[in-house]
């Protein structure tokens, strides 16, 4: 439990993020978000904040500060010049929820992390939410307590759904046909599927590889122009030889191998 006057800094948004946001609210607790040159903090600059901001309901950014004494917890991301009382993340090494197996998700899922804090016990949205968040290949294969991989797909494919703009059931059926995908181009001697033109990516490839409890390397072209190659659902060795791989190749790269995945910008 933190005291009420901590101060709680979050990060992109996603679904995790949002439902932090409302337990939040519901336990009246302070929070703003992490930004950047005054707009809220995208997942790539979470971590290079130069200040804060307070969403309105209507998604505009208004300023707000952080006071010089305030104990801040920072949820997945970093403010310049203002170091933490306590950290909620997943993401990098140190991390209170880096190292956390499946079975463990919610003490290694940010959201559980601030459920824990704030005394509160899971429900099974949230559970959801916080497996799919942690370790999605694993929570598919039935390996998270208390976590319905049937109700998991309709989550996340309902989520999806709502923000492309597609029908839910082409949704569901993109996710089977990329799972079949996945098995017909899964390489035994490799242990991964392998899709490296990045204009023939199915464009659900990553969950429905997840679903089918695949590991699948694939690229993708950023708006940016970078070329960003991944590998998801893989085991830990094998995530860290592809993150070695391309460092020794001087790329910039990021991951968690005990979440099973890794990109690196080449």
């Amino acid at each position: 439990m933190v005291d009420k006057e901590w101060m709680f800094v979050l990060g992109a948004q996603d679904p995790e993020m949002r439902e932090i946001e409302r337990m939040l609210r519901r336990a009246e607790r302070p929070f703003v978000q992490a930004a950047r040159h005054g707009e809220r903090v995208l997942a790539r600059t979470a971590y290079d904040a130069d200040g804060v901001v307070r969403m309105s309901r209507g998604g505009r950014a208004m300023p707000a500060v952080l006071l010089p004494r305030q104990p801040v917890v920072y949820v997945e991301c970093s403010v310049q010049g203002h170091p933490p009382a306590l950290r909620v993340d997943h993401h990098h090494p140190g991390d209170p929820g880096y190292e956390k197996a499946p079975e463990a998700y919610l003490q290694g899922s940010s959201l559980g992390q601030v459920l824990q804090l704030l005394e509160m016990e899971p429900d099974e949205t949230q559970r959801l939410l916080a497996a799919a968040d942690h370790c999605l290949t694993a929570a598919y294969q039935g390996a998270c307590p208390g976590v319905d991989p049937n109700e998991l797909l309709f989550q996340r494919a309902a989520w999806q759904a709502k923000m492309s703009g597609r029908s839910l059931g082409d949704v569901i059926d993109g996710i089977f046909h990329a799972a079949k995908l996945v098995h017909r181009y899964y390489d035994s001697e490799f242990g991964e599927a392998l899709f490296l033109d990045p204009t023939a990516v199915p464009p659900d490839l990553a969950e429905g590889a997840a679903y089918a409890g695949k590991p699948v390397r694939y690229r993708q072209l950023m708006p940016t122009g970078e070329l960003k190659e991944m590998l998801k659902g893989a085991d830990l060795p094998h995530i860290e030889r592809f993150m070695e791989a391309h460092r020794a190749a001087g790329r910039r790269v990021y991951g968690n191998p005990y979440r099973g995945y890794a990109g690196a910008y080449c």
